[in-house]
């Protein structure tokens, strides 16, 4: 079972710090499906265009997970909710070694939330089921698309920032869904008001990653064996 804790509305829970083995540095994600292409499977509310180099699938609810390279990520028992979902890296991950990503294709509407930092990017979802939807990265450094850019699932689009960004105690990053309804791209939920919902859509996008690192690991090790009784 997920342990879920609901956290202070101000910048959420810090991730552990227990530090494991190194990683290897982060690379670039793999290459996926064609740029702008579609997932034949995607739920109602539009088609899910997929980044060239998206490292995940969509899950069944429509999202990509947002964080990249899996093996960063904490694990889900430490995800906290509060008025987004609180998740990061391992070890405090950020920069460079832990990108978000976008979760569904849309466009960037707005940077910096009170609380949130300066960069921390909104974007308008315009695919699946939470199509114009606002979604908020909270406690993100740097951006790495302008406001107005539209991007693709799976697409970086900031770092976990690291050290203070916003009101945070260890570099993090808040990922929440903005009220059904809303107009303003600023407008934050309350605490647990979609928070819950939004945790449901990152679980599931989850699972799809983990499956999908699953199945391509296995893949490359069928590789090896047959190659090396090739010789």
């Amino acid at each position: 079972m997920v342990g879920i804790a609901f956290a202070g509305a101000t910048g959420g829970t810090a991730v552990p710090s227990a530090t494991p083995p190194t990683p290897p540095p982060a690379t670039a994600p793999p290459q996926g499906g064609p740029n702008g292409g579609t997932n034949p499977s995607a739920p109602t509310g539009g088609p899910v265009q997929v980044f060239a180099r998206s490292p995940y699938p969509p899950s069944a609810h429509g999202w990509v997970f947002p964080l990249y390279p899996l093996a960063r990520v904490a694990a889900r028992s430490w995800w906290s909710l509060d008025q987004g979902v609180d998740l990061g890296g391992n070890a405090n991950q950020c920069g460079p070694r832990l990108q978000e990503l976008a979760v569904a294709n849309g466009t960037i509407v707005h940077e910096g939330l009170d609380g949130f930092g300066s960069s921390a990017p909104v974007l308008l979802l315009e695919s699946g089921p939470d199509r114009g939807r606002y979604i908020y990265y909270g406690h993100a450094a740097p951006a790495l698309v302008p406001v107005g850019a539209h991007v693709s699932a799976g697409q970086p689009i900031a770092d976990v920032g690291c050290g203070t960004v916003g009101i945070s105690s260890a570099p993090h990053l808040e990922l929440g869904m903005e009220p059904l309804g809303t107009t303003n791209p600023q407008e934050m939920p309350a605490v647990g008001e979609t928070s819950r919902e939004t945790f449901s859509d990152l679980v599931a996008a989850y699972r799809a990653a983990a499956a999908a690192m699953k199945a391509r690991a296995e893949a490359a090790r069928a590789h090896r064996h047959s190659t090396a009784a090739g010789h």
